[in-house]
């Protein structure tokens, strides 16, 4: 059955979602070698993934990942997919921290940087804040914090037989895209920005057929996976029986601006401080331009506008910068870590 499903790959012939299911499987059960992993991986590549094909991958790897419990719902994760090779700050990681310090429970799925200067899990760990907790020590700490960073690596074992591949290849493939949506606490509400907006449409069909919805997608216009503050953003929104388009101008909240980009750890680590603290107006408009999403998702706001007023006050209150420093991890001498 499996070389079937290959040869009707090399045709560039799309598969069914059984097929897809079945290939998956199979994948992550380290049933294929390494070169017929590449093979399948670039075939679908060139062929182009299809709706059936995404939704397919979506399923199984949500069966095989580990899972943790949550106690408080509705939850929400910022994860992106990257990739955009623009190295801005950590955009969806300020956002984590911003929802989480309103009392939003947040579990952030995420890794190390791939491409950019720095990811998700280089900035937490640069603050001291836990990155890699396994899953009893992250349930505890999302039940003390209202927050936890979840260590992709760590919760998706199977994935061990497709990295190796991945790394040989050194180009995007079906899994660069799958990463945000099989986060291990199923949070009820996700936030996600793509790095390609010719992809937004397909991902979000595949994403409802694979029983995914309660998402926002979003990809801007000058080739971002953040909301935008120079270029108009492009969002779909997928519920339970409809996707709805939408998109965000940055003149509706304030004058453009260039988007920010760091070169190298130590800058993203002061633009980032800058942006929580609201010590730079740019920055920490960004960080609430793009927290909106999730405030007018789940506080059911009237508008985006007034969702990004409310994040820009949390920001200049103090409280994300508090939330912040609660996160930290203490040092031997028991000071917190700069």
């Amino acid at each position: 059955m499996s070389r079937n499903i290959m040869n009707k790959i090399f045709q560039k012939q799309n598969l069914t979602l059984q097929e897809s299911e079945d290939l998956f499987v199979k994948i992550l059960s380290g049933s294929f070698k390494d070169v017929e992993i590449a093979a399948i991986l670039t075939g679908l590549k060139l062929k182009g993934e299809s709706i059936e094909e995404i939704a397919g991958a979506l399923t199984v790897l949500d069966k095989f990942k580990l899972k943790i419990e949550k106690n408080k719902s509705p939850s929400i994760d910022t994860c992106g997919t990257g990739g955009d090779g623009k190295n801005c700050i950590n955009v969806s990681t300020a956002v984590a921290i911003l929802l989480s310090s309103m009392g939003i429970p947040v579990v952030k799925h995420g890794n190390s940087a791939q491409s950019g200067k720095i990811g998700s899990a280089d900035i937490l760990k640069e603050f001291g804040i836990p990155f890699n907790m396994k899953k009893e020590e992250a349930e505890k700490y999302l039940r003390a914090n209202n927050f936890v960073f979840l260590f992709a690596p760590f919760y998706h074992p199977a994935m061990k037989f497709v990295a190796p591949v991945r790394k040989i290849l050194s180009t995007p493939t079906i899994f660069n895209y799958l990463g945000p949506f099989i986060n291990p606490a199923n949070p009820e509400i996700q936030i996600t920005g793509i790095n390609r907006r010719d992809a937004l449409e397909k991902l979000s069909d595949a994403l409802l057929k694979a029983g995914k919805f309660n998402i926002i997608l979003y990809s801007s216009f000058d080739g971002y996976d953040e909301i935008s503050t120079n270029a108009p953003t492009e969002c779909y929104e997928i519920r339970e029986n409809y996707i709805k388009k939408f998109i965000i101008e940055p003149e509706n909240f304030f004058n453009p601006f260039p988007m920010p980009r760091v070169k190298d750890i130590k800058q993203a680590k002061d633009m980032f401080l800058e942006a929580i603290k609201g010590e730079d107006e740019n920055l920490s408009q960004l960080v609430a331009l793009n927290a909106s999403l999730g405030i007018k998702y789940i506080k059911e706001v009237k508008s985006f506008k007034d969702a990004y007023n409310i994040a820009l006050e949390q920001i200049m209150s103090g409280k994300v910068f508090e939330k912040f420093l609660s996160l930290q991890q203490k040092e031997k001498g028991g000071n917190r870590i700069p």
